[in-house]
C-alpha cells in the first residue's frame, strides 16, 4: 500500500497502518479518478479488501456523496461528479439501493430504472428527456429557494413582535 507506514515486516508478512478516514476518502476518490469511469460496488470492496472493512467503505462513500465530492449514478456505479455525462449505465433489471437515497432521489428522482434502459449516455438521455438544467439556473434557482426562506423567516419574526403577552 502506497505511502502507508509500514508497522511491522517478516519473511511472509508485512503489516502497515490503515489509513485515517480523511486519507480513506483521497483513496477512493483516486482510483476513482485513476479508473477513468465509475466504479461499482464490488469493484471498490475488491480494491479495497484488507485496506479498509466493508462498513468503514460504506460510511465514507455516504460521506463523499453528501458532500457532493462523488455521486452515485442510476446503475449504482460510483464516480465522480462530472462522469455522468459521458458514461452509459449498465443495463439491469436489478432494483439498484442506492447509499445515499436522498441525493439518489434528488439528482435521478424516478426516471434512474429509464435512464439504465436507454443505452445512451446520461448526459444525451437527459438532454432528450429535457431534464438537463444550466449550472446558471441551477444557481439562480438556488438564490430564489433562499430569498423565499429568509422571507417567511421575517414574516415570522414580525408576527412575534406583534404579539403582546397578556400577564394574568
Amino acid at each position: 500500500m502506497a505511502g502507508a507506514e509500514k508497522l511491522y515486516e517478516d519473511t511472509d508478512v508485512e503489516v502497515f497502518k490503515a489509513p485515517t478516514e480523511e486519507e480513506l476518502e483521497q483513496l477512493i476518490k483516486d482510483i476513482v479518478r485513476k479508473t477513468g469511469r465509475p466504479l461499482t460496488w464490488k469493484e471498490l470492496r475488491e480494491q479495497f479488501a484488507g485496506i479498509a472493512g466493508e462498513d468503514r467503505l460504506r460510511k465514507v462513500l455516504v460521506k463523499l456523496i453528501e458532500r457532493d465530492e462523488l455521486i452515485e449514478l442510476p446503475d449504482g456505479t460510483i464516480g465522480l461528479p462530472g462522469m455522468e455525462q459521458n458514461y452509459v449505465p449498465r443495463r439491469t433489471t436489478k432494483r439498484v439501493r442506492p447509499l445515499v437515497p436522498s441525493k439518489f432521489r434528488a439528482r435521478w428522482g424516478n426516471l434512474a430504472a429509464k435512464l439504465r434502459k436507454t443505452g445512451l449516455p446520461l448526459g444525451e438521455a437527459l438532454k432528450q428527456l429535457g431534464l438537463v438544467q444550466s449550472v446558471a439556473e441551477v444557481r439562480e434557482s438556488k438564490k430564489e429557494s433562499e430569498k423565499a426562506a429568509e422571507e417567511v423567516v421575517e414574516e415570522e419574526n414580525k408576527e412575534v413582535e406583534e404579539f403582546d403577552f397578556v400577564e394574568e
